[in-house]
């Protein structure tokens, strides 16, 4: 297992690269990153060459674990429409492509239109439960940078499962969290908290991940409320809801790879 010096952020800048931190650790690999961390890591990008227009989607292709050494990014825009604008990221550790990303960002027109919210919202908040301790004995993503509280199930529990998720370290050091960085290191959480069949016995990992956003997100707290379904040929479905304090604001999909360990 790699060594690293503590520092509170998931990654370091380091020229045109972004050193993680142990804090980006997964919980299926000491040696691999939990897929918020990357996730996050490419919002803030995206971010940071927009034109201001809001994402609407964010697809993200694990091309395989991302593991924790140096890593670039590379964005193209791929269509810039008047209304519609598509963008995608490549996430290389070396001159290998771990994941990549396409984004859909969108404008409507100028004059404001009615708002039709999306329905339910989770019946505790943040406030009304306790923190969940980490289930490692190694620094990882999900209860070093992540801060969880279950309103429902908990991660050695199977079935659906409600949880709210707190971003406690910046994505990059030194520099502000978004509201879309954190939505999308909660995002990938669905997978874990709602996992449908043991842990020891089975593998159900994620290849991807694909978020839909319908406004920003307010707030340090995200709620992610998540069911698994599995096929017996092996593939399986994470379904989430995404909420803030004011309810819900988007949804989150992941596809699963489903095989016995």
């Amino acid at each position: 297992m790699a060594t690293f010096v503590p520092v509170d952020a998931l990654f370091i800048r380091k020229g045109t690269a972004f050193e993680p931190t142990e804090l980006t650790r997964g919980p299926w690999d000491p040696n691999a990153q939990h897929g918020g961390a990357p996730a996050a890591l490419i919002a803030g990008e995206l971010e940071r060459v927009s034109d201001g227009r809001p994402c609407a989607r964010i697809a993200l292709h694990l091309m395989k674990p991302v593991p924790l050494v140096p890593l670039t990014l590379e964005v193209e825009v791929v269509r810039d429409g008047r209304r519609a604008r598509r963008m995608r990221v490549d996430l290389k550790a070396g001159d290998e492509i771990v994941c990549f990303a396409y984004t859909l960002q969108l404008q409507g027109g100028s004059e404001p239109v009615p708002e039709v919210p999306l329905s339910g919202a989770l019946e505790r908040g943040p406030e009304d439960v306790k923190v969940t301790p980490r289930f490692t004995d190694y620094s990882m993503f999900g209860g070093d940078a992540v801060e969880v509280r279950f309103v429902k199930g908990g991660f050695e529990q199977r079935g659906p499962a409600t949880a709210w998720f707190r971003l406690m370290v910046p994505v990059v050091e030194d520099e502000p969290v978004t509201p879309l960085q954190r939505a999308m290191a909660a995002a990938d959480f669905g997978n874990g908290i709602s996992a449908a069949l043991n842990w020891e016995q089975y593998t159900f990992v994620n290849p991807e991940l694909t978020v839909f956003l319908l406004r920003e997100p307010e707030g340090e707290w995200i709620g992610n409320d998540a069911a698994t379904a599995i096929d017996p040929g092996g593939i399986g479905l994470a379904d989430a809801t995404l909420h803030d304090a004011r309810g819900p604001f988007g949804r989150a999909l992941q596809s699963l790879y489903v095989a016995k360990r």
